[in-house]
């Protein structure tokens, strides 16, 4: 089978995406964005994902995808073995859904704000920087608190991780008040010792290749 293309850099949700990968046992290259360069505005990246965002992904067929939560379903049902969530018609996978989709449109919007205000009306000056960063710091807040009290334990949606439970801490690695959550906190903790996930959090988070 063809491999896969990642389009990944730093501090974005390619880190969950290259674990999604690495659990699926898939074939497949990274190509590193060099964002600061305004290589995702260049037209190559742009014939990948139009909106100029990371991460990208090229499948085997030659189709590309952007949209992380997305791509961690369809990986899903590619490699169904794989368990980078429940089983189809479980509870645990109603759950599972719930929470990628309440962490993607919540909890990266407002960890994007929170390190981009600029892009959202903080251009005009420091107050105005200052309220966006505190609306989308209690915007993550809030939703943490939700997770937390959510979590069936020891994993977000109960005794094994999922591909959902990398997300949480990817959010909470970016969001420090999270982690005085004992739930997350825990959850975080067992991602980072999972033995395959810590070489793609250090090149991700960590800035090592």
């Amino acid at each position: 089978m063809a491999a896969y293309k990642l389009y990944w850099r730093e501090g974005s949700g390619s880190l969950v995406v290259d674990v999604a990968l690495v659990l699926c046992g898939a074939s497949f290259e990274r190509f590193r964005v060099d964002t600061r360069a305004g290589e995702n505005r260049q037209a190559a990246f742009l014939a990948l994902n139009p909106e100029g965002k990371i991460p990208a992904l090229v499948l085997p067929n030659g189709q590309n995808m952007s949209e992380t939560s997305a791509m961690l379903v369809l990986l899903d049902e590619t490699f169904p073995t794989a368990g980078l969530l429940p089983p189809v018609g479980s509870a645990a996978r109603a759950d599972a859904l719930r929470w990628l989709m309440l962490m993607a449109t919540t909890g990266y919007s407002a960890a994007l704000r929170s390190y981009r205000p600029e892009r959202f009306g903080g251009e005009a000056n420091e107050a105005a920087r200052a309220a966006v960063v505190a609306a989308a710091d209690a915007e993550s807040t809030r939703m943490f608190a939700i997770l937390a009290a959510a979590a069936k334990g020891p994993w977000l949606c109960g005794a094994a991780p999922t591909i959902v439970d990398v997300y949480a801490a990817m959010l909470a690695d970016w969001h420090a008040p999270a982690l005085a959550l004992p739930a997350i906190k825990a959850i975080y903790d067992g991602v980072l010792a999972h033995p395959a996930i810590g070489p793609a959090w250090r090149r991700h988070e960590g800035g090592t290749a």
